[in-house]
Order: structure tokens, then sequence, then C-alpha cells
């Protein structure tokens, strides 16, 4: 992850102290916790009240400053429009399955300024082991777990095209293959309106 952060700084990110908002940040110790340590103000939101408050005691352990929140990436009242120059996905978007997609990368969108960053970090492509696809329904494009949908694991052109419905330009996808399910991080800017992924 660390790589990949310096990377996503060296050609993508906005330079410290920019406003990054992490999208499912659990316990502050994955995009936040690297963020933070690189001087940018650094905002997380998880659904769990557990998860929150163990960022907080992470941060605080560590004299960092951090702002995290429980709350619901799909509707966040609490953040106003245009607060952030970067918006991290923390392999949150995976997690969401039908419409709470579409209301989440809406939510990404109202919150991120004009020229900020949006980076995807997801599952995708299709399920490789036995195990996964027999837990996979393919018409819906969701893992289950006991019969109910738990994970959205789509091809990377589904996502490249719910990206761009969604108002954002991919600029940049990596792909890291994997035993089970390949995972992908996208750099997205909001678009132009034209409805173009490059």
């Amino acid at each position: 992850m660390t790589d990949t952060l310096d990377r996503l700084e060296r050609e993508f990110l906005p330079s410290p102290p920019a406003r990054i908002l992490e999208l499912g940040c659990g316990n502050g110790m994955s995009w936040s916790l690297l963020m933070a340590g690189k001087g940018y103000e650094v905002h997380g939101v998880d659904i769990s009240e557990t998860a929150i408050v163990w960022a907080k005691e992470q941060f605080a352990e560590r004299g960092l400053s951090g702002a995290f929140r429980e709350g619901n990436v799909c509707e966040m009242p609490f953040i106003p429009d245009a607060s952030f120059d970067t918006v991290m996905d923390g392999s949150c978007l995976h997690c969401l399955v039908g419409c709470d997609r579409t209301r989440c990368l809406q939510e990404v969108h109202r919150t991120l300024r004009p020229d900020g960053v949006f980076v995807v970090s997801t599952m995708c492509g299709l399920p490789k082991s036995d195990e996964a696809k027999a837990r996979f329904d393919a018409a819906n494009f969701q893992l289950l777990q006991n019969g109910r949908p738990y994970r959205t694991l789509k091809p990377l052109t589904d996502i490249e095209r719910e990206l761009m419905d969604a108002g954002f330009e991919v600029r940049d996808s990596r792909v890291s293959v994997n035993s089970w399910w390949d995972h992908v991080t996208m750099v997205c800017r909001v678009g132009d309106g034209q409805n173009s992924s490059r």
C-alpha cells in the first residue's frame, strides 16, 4: 500500500495539507494513517461505531490529527458540498451492492472539489477460486454469504462505465492479480460532462 500511495502522490494527488476523506476508514490504520503521516488533513467515515472509536484512539496514541465520524457513505449530509481535494475508497465500494453503489458515487461527486481526485480501490473481475465461484451470483455480479449479497465483483469495464455514469473520468487503472479475485486501483477526476473515460 505504501508503494501505491507514493506513486499516487507523485503522479496524481494534491500536495499536503490537502483535505482527504477516506470512505470505509475502519480503524484508521490504512489510507488514513499513511496520509496523516505525510501531512494531509485526514477525515474518515465508517458505518461501524466501534471502528471509529478505534480510529480516534489509534490516532491519539500516535499524536496524529484526524477527524473520524460514524456514518453511511451512501448518505453524508454532515459533509458540505465540494469539501475535499481527494476522496479515497478504503476498499469500501465493493462492500456496497445494488443502488447503494450509485448513491455512494453521487456522494463522492458531491463532496469533491471541481479539481478533486477520487481513488477507487476495489475488487474486480470474476471469482477464481472454487469456493468463491460457488458463492457468486453471475447475473448480478455479487458474492453471496448465507444466500445474501455482501460484495460486488464486477468486470473492470463495468466498473469504469459505472464511474463514468456517475460523472467521473478514469485517468489511471492498475490491476493487482490475485488467486481469489483481482483488485484494481483507479484514479478518477470529476468529468467535464462529455462522459468520456480518457
